[in-house]
């Protein structure tokens, strides 16, 4: 190793070696501050790495040391330990690094930074060999060789990768612009909310529009049957049995039991008599799922009967108990969808109205609005949702990035690959 010309070893060891590097200085000097690459910072920082691969381009072709960084060997050893990098993140955790300090999280995925991967010096040091590698790579090819293919292969080459220096370029400088919030709205509030708050930080920050909530909807699975023993777990421990109830009257049976589902109220309230509990339709706040069941034992004969709910806010559970040891319960039902409806009033009296649902945020003013969450306890019937406010101002050229490698792809397919004999 290490003589020239280099190799796929040296392509390697190059990156792992800045890993451990970025890993070393991660615990000595702890992940970047929030501050470190804010504007003008990032756009400075850009531009001197777009320069330095620029000019590496240009002096490759006197330097042999040089050209190793503008060949595909560099760029292909730099991505794949990047890339293992970034599958590493995929199977763990994401969570901003200020819920760790909060919570005083010590475990070795929060110290090693594998929980807040974005914020770590070593996938930084990463990423900026990746955007190093790629650019002089790309630079290199455009000033030396682009007359050893057509015009339109020169422009599929182009696009495909300066396209994905354009997005990577963009995510690297908008980074630490990326602005993210949480605002809660009580659709019983007297006044829109204008105020958010960040994971982990107790301080709030007034925006310069509000939102209001007029209406929260939540769709919700059909309800289930399960079976829980007397400590509350479900049964059989290893699989848990569960049976959907798609439709009334039906019948299903486990082990030596055979379940008859008779009725379903899903909006219903208990009523108690002198000897008896039933359900009866109930359409306001706070009715649930109610189901009435009649359980018998192969075996034994016996046969038991009677309605279970989930319950909710303001209805208890209720199961219906097959012996000391086994309970026929109904598990809280599992949200397919929720959205709300809402309006937004800027402070220079703007206004708009829409429909916020899960993969379906709002554009306001360079915002996104996201529909995140809802109050759990109150399920369907919540008053309350949280919204994810994102802000980034580099997006657009990300954006522009991703377009150009979608018309590079499509010129492959479409633009025959040969080269031009080149005559020495």
């Amino acid at each position: 190793m290490w003589t020239h010309p280099w190799g796929y070893r040296e392509a390697f060891a190059i990156p792992v070696g800045l890993f451990l590097l970025g890993f070393i200085s991660h615990f000595l000097l702890g992940i970047i501050p929030d501050h470190a690459f804010g504007f003008p910072y990032n756009l400075v920082g850009g531009l001197l790495l777009f320069v330095a691969s620029l000019i590496v381009a240009i002096i490759a072709r006197r330097n042999r040391a040089i050209r190793f960084f503008c060949c595909h060997k560099a760029a292909i050893g730099s991505m794949v330990v990047w890339c293992s990098v970034i599958i590493v993140m995929g199977f763990t955790r994401q969570i901003e690094p200020k819920i760790i300090v909060v919570h005083g999280l010590d475990s070795f995925v929060h110290l090693a930074g594998l929980s807040h991967m974005l914020s770590t010096r070593y996938f930084l040091i990463l990423y900026i060999y990746v955007l190093f590698t790629l650019g002089s790579a790309t630079f290199h090819y455009l000033l030396t060789r682009h007359k050893e293919r057509t015009n339109l292969q020169f422009l599929s080459f182009m696009l495909n990768h300066l396209g994905l220096y354009v997005a990577l370029w963009g995510g690297l400088v908008g980074a630490h612009q990326v602005e993210k919030y949480q605002m809660q709205v009580n659709s019983e509030a007297e006044y829109p909310e204008w105020r958010v708050s960040q994971p982990g930080a107790s301080e709030l920050r007034e925006m310069d529009f509000a939102i209001g909530l007029r209406n929260f909807t939540l769709e919700e699975y059909p309800p289930k049957l399960m079976l829980i023993d007397s400590a509350g777990s479900p049964l059989p421990l290893q699989r848990p049995w569960q049976y959907s109830i798609e439709r009334t009257p039906d019948t299903t049976t486990y082990a030596d039991w055979e379940f008859v589902i008779h009725e379903h109220i899903p909006y219903g309230a208990p009523v108690v008599s002198q000897d008896s509990l039933h359900f009866v339709q109930y359409g306001t706040k706070g009715a649930a799922h109610g189901l009435k069941i009649t359980a018998t034992n192969l075996v034994s004969s016996k046969r038991l009967s009677g309605w279970i709910t989930a319950g909710s806010y303001m209805i208890p559970h209720r199961g219906l108990e097959l012996d000391t040891l086994t309970t026929l319960v109904m598990p809280s039902p599992e949200p397919k969808q929720y959205r709300s409806d809402i309006f937004v009033i800027a402070a220079d009296g703007s206004k708009e109205e829409a429909t916020v649902a899960v993969n379906k945020p709002l554009r306001f003013k360079g915002w996104y609005i996201y529909q995140l969450n809802y109050d759990h306890e109150k399920g369907r019937w919540s008053n309350t949702s949280v919204f994810e406010l994102v802000r980034d101002p580099w997006l657009p050229l990300v954006y522009l990035g991703l377009a150009m490698m979608l018309l590079g792809a499509l010129c492959l397919f479409i633009i025959p690959q040969t080269r031009k004999k080149v005559i020495s």
